[in-house]
């Protein structure tokens, strides 16, 4: 069963606006500028947006028809990126994920994840690859840097120093 963009929507705009509400009764932490409640305000309003987006699509694309709020069997089993073989995928980089991170580290790890879940939703290999490494550049700066996030080093290690930027 596949719920309407609308309906899914409102869900993501209610629990965007739950994390943002949620989230500003967490407790200052005196050593950094920004308190624990920074995160989730960040992923509280990407909910709202893209829920927002979601909802606006959806009824722009109505043009005043009533709309179908659920549907059944949409027929994309039979595309190599749907079903059984895109799960599989996700539970198969979750686990590589966790074990690897620590032998190879964030900055190694990271981008094959996301090549392997760009290149096979997106099936465009150049672009994948550039994503992936912008992609892992940008979260590292985002948790590591800002954050504050202790990431494992791993292979690299040796070279934490220059890496950091």
């Amino acid at each position: 069963m596949k719920f309407d963009d609308a309906i899914n929507g409102v869900i993501a705009i209610v629990f965007g606006c739950s994390m943002i509400v949620l989230s500003q009764n967490l407790p200052e932490v005196r050593h950094i500028d920004f308190g624990p409640g920074l995160f989730p305000t960040l992923v509280g309003c990407g909910l709202v947006a893209a829920g927002g987006f979601l909802l606006g699509r959806r009824l722009f694309a109505a043009h005043g028809k009533v709309i179908g709020w659920a549907s059944f069997g949409s027929g994309d089993r039979e595309t190599p990126s749907g079903g059984v073989g895109s799960m599989a995928l996700q539970i198969a980089v979750i686990v590589f994920y966790i074990l690897t991170i620590e032998r190879l580290g964030f900055l190694l790890t990271m981008p094959i994840v996301l090549f392997c879940l760009l290149a096979w939703f997106d099936r465009r290999i150049a672009r994948a690859a550039i994503y992936a490494i912008a992609g892992t550049a940008v979260l590292h700066s985002f948790f590591y840097q800002l954050m504050s996030v202790p990431l494992p080093w791993g292979l690299l290690e040796p070279y934490a120093r220059a890496l950091t930027w």
